[in-house]
């Protein structure tokens, strides 16, 4: 039997983004639908960004406004030099990557998205993003779990997030699930939704459980 594949959020998990995305998006929403103020009090714990955009624009066609978003977000991005992984996240991936680790993405982020803030942080290349999920496979996170799943084929897999939703995509597809409780969510929230492991950090000495 190979070795599991491991899915990895994006936002809360790998990396901070400091809210360029939310605001991306609302500049995006703002030009091409004439909704101004559009993500105001919306909650992006563990949201997609599919699943956003169906509830503040229903029924609107949305690739010209995905298309102004990753403009807005690539020129947001460039224009930042404080972007970094979050501490622990490089030496977790390197080890991981030194055994062989098959590493994918399971997020909410549209592909492009997520494409951008993960080159902005310097880590893209440790990811193999056709075992991976975005919110261009279902509006909810299950949803993109399950494609994510018959894209890793027959590989035991493991879901590392920092929300409930990531654990529920987890135990939807059969996974294992690693909570880290340094993003959207707490710990308390976290150990409810009862993953198979709760960590405050990410780092290279998770990397026998990660494989196990």
């Amino acid at each position: 039997m190979t070795g599991p594949t491991i899915l990895f959020d994006i936002d809360g998990t790998l990396v901070r983004f400091h809210g360029l995305g939310r605001r991306a998006m609302a500049l995006a929403m703002e030009e091409v639908w004439g909704l101004r103020g559009a993500l105001d009090g919306v909650s992006f714990a563990g949201a997609t960004d599919s699943g956003v955009a169906a509830r503040v624009g229903p029924g609107r066609d949305r690739s010209a406004m995905w298309s102004r978003y990753v403009a807005y977000l690539r020129e947001a991005a460039a224009a930042r030099e404080d972007l970094a992984p979050l501490d622990g996240v490089v030496p977790l991936l390197d080890a991981l990557r030194a055994r062989r680790a098959r590493l994918g993405l399971l997020t909410g982020n549209v592909r492009e998205g997520a494409v951008i803030k993960l080159a902005a942080v310097g880590i893209l290349d440790r990811f193999d993003l056709g075992v991976s999920g975005f919110a261009e496979d279902g509006v909810e996170r299950t949803e993109i779990a399950a494609t994510a799943r018959r894209r890793c084929g027959d590989a035991p897999l493991v879901v590392v997030g920092d929300t409930v939703a990531d654990i529920l995509g987890a135990r939807h597809i059969g996974a294992r699930s690693l909570a880290v409780a340094w993003g959207f969510e707490e710990a308390p929230a976290l150990a409810s939704a009862r993953p198979d492991r709760l960590v405050s950090a990410l780092g290279p000495e998770l990397v026998p459980w990660l494989l196990g």
